[in-house]
């Protein structure tokens, strides 16, 4: 939850969960400047992520027990370590992790509006929510991430050599902090993957090797084919809704372009719906550039392109019926 301004000031000069974060990813310089005075933190009061994040936090207690079914209160007060009395930590909320037990969990609290996984969270914040199980003095956490599709929680366990680790570095921090030396950043220490999926090399599958060679063999061919779509998108006309052209000896074949309402084209193969048939007509270039009283003429690709046809190929095949003109263009 959001602290008050005595607690902010009684945590200037420890360790938060946050500032932990910072340890951790090698962003020491700046933070040892806040810690000994030299610069103020970050306003966040205008930070839109931060300000959503606190407009929401309200919420998480009644995601969290539809969830487990348990309850979900708020964090009484911000803790001190048991033996690092510069290690401080203010969760967010506390849960149970049985009905008629205490309240033994940890709830952080997170806003996500981005594409982030929920394993991707969890790494992020994994050196924040170890820090607070050991000030704490728990075992379990929930990280509860809330976007605006939906809620997920997440479960981290304290993990004993991490929080050893951890520990270490702040401490080696706080050296520089408690003697007015300046650190060098050091190198970032990631958390680890909380993917819970395997990662398997497949090359003993027989079928599954068999169809992959078969994809990289073709995959030229592919691209050329993804970017023949893309090409025939562009020279959609604006005011179509379906464009649409069948192919030579393929009764039903061919493929058919749409625009939906908001603009969005879709390229689908074989013939379009009936009911867009029923309201077909021919296409025709906007402007002819044969005189209305000249005879049959022999298209250039330079008369094409000048005419404001669109697009034309190098190869423009005409054809005429009868002396009345071209019956196709390239555009």
């Amino acid at each position: 939850m959001a602290i008050t301004q005595a607690q902010r000031e009684w945590r200037a000069g420890r360790i938060g969960s946050s500032d932990a974060t910072r340890v951790m990813a090698g962003d020491w310089l700046a933070l040892w400047r806040e810690k000994t005075g030299r610069s103020e933190p970050e306003d966040l009061d205008l930070v839109a992520a931060v300000q959503i994040g606190i407009a929401t936090e309200h919420l998480h207690p009644r995601f969290v027990t539809h969830a487990t079914g348990l309850p979900c209160v708020e964090a009484p007060d911000t803790y001190r370590h048991a033996e690092h009395d510069w290690m401080v930590a203010h969760p967010d909320f506390l849960t149970r992790s049985e009905a008629d037990g205490a309240f033994d969990t940890i709830v952080e609290a997170k806003f996500n509006s981005g594409f982030q996984s929920d394993a991707d969270l969890a790494r992020r914040y994994h050196w924040q929510l170890q820090h607070q199980l050991a000030v704490v003095g728990l075992d379990r956490a929930l990280l509860s991430i809330l976007r605006p599709t939906g809620h997920a929680l997440v479960t981290v366990e304290r993990r004993p050599d991490e929080v050893e680790r951890l520990v270490e570095t702040l401490e080696a921090f706080w050296w520089h902090v408690v003697n007015d030396i300046e650190p060098s950043d050091p190198l970032p220490i990631d958390g680890p993957s909380y993917e819970s999926g395997r990662v398997f090399d497949m090359g003993r599958h027989n079928r599954f090797r068999t169809l992959a060679d078969q994809l990289v063999a073709r995959r030229a061919t592919a691209l050329e084919v993804k970017e023949g779509e893309a090409a025939l998108k562009a020279l959609m006309p604006d005011d179509a809704r379906v464009a649409f052209v069948e192919t030579d000896g393929q009764p039903g074949g061919g493929l058919y372009l749409t625009r939906d309402r908001d603009g969005r084209l879709s390229l689908r193969y074989g013939a379009p719906p009936r009911r867009a048939l029923a309201d077909a007509q021919a296409w025709a270039p906007s402007a002819d550039p044969s005189p209305a009283d000249a005879g049959p003429t022999e298209l250039s690709l330079d008369m094409v392109l000048s005419a404001g046809w669109g697009e034309g190929r190098a190869e423009t095949t005409v054809k005429t019926l009868e002396g009345k003109g071209p019956t196709s263009w390239d555009a």
